[in-house]
């Protein structure tokens, strides 16, 4: 019994390092400050209140003060989120704005549009396309995607 508590507390505290120093690494990037992410989008018709939930949110996990959010900031390579990390993040993102679920034809819209506007029209698919597949790379991207449900609430009415 005594053994198994010893494995316990290693794993406890092994997630507990990894987290630190995933945190840590994060400290070096700065990104922009609130309001200059949020002026990043004030030549798009995306409300002042999307951006800045988004950058909040991303920043309010972080441990160090340093960090700050870029639109550009990739979900893979920055903050080190996979598929399902980013629904998450969608989905509390949108009931923190008080927007609902988009319909399946609203979200195959939105893909269509953003992975046609990454590829230019003589570029051969990727090899390794499921990647580039995924719409929310960036959180730029999560910010037009949500300004996009906005847009398209009343399409969600029947949902």
């Amino acid at each position: 019994m005594t053994g198994l508590l010893y494995i316990l507390a290693a794993f406890v505290i092994f997630i507990a390092v990894a987290t630190f120093m995933f945190h840590w690494r994060l400290r070096k990037h700065h990104g922009l400050p609130r309001e200059e992410f949020i002026r990043s989008f004030a030549d798009t018709k995306i409300p002042k209140e999307i951006p800045t939930a988004v950058y909040d949110f991303y920043k309010k996990g972080m441990l160090f003060k340093e960090f700050g959010v870029s639109p550009d900031d990739s979900y893979e390579h920055v903050l080190q989120e996979g598929e399902e990390d980013i629904d998450d993040d969608a989905r509390f993102l949108m009931k923190k704005l008080g927007l609902k679920p988009p319909s399946e034809d609203v979200r195959a819209q939105w893909a269509e549009q953003i992975l046609a506007s990454r590829r230019k029209p003589l570029d051969p698919v990727p090899l390794d396309s499921s990647r580039w597949m995924q719409p929310i790379q960036t959180v730029r991207d999560m910010v037009l995607w949500l300004n996009w449900i906005r847009e398209h609430q009343e399409e969600n009415a029947h949902v």
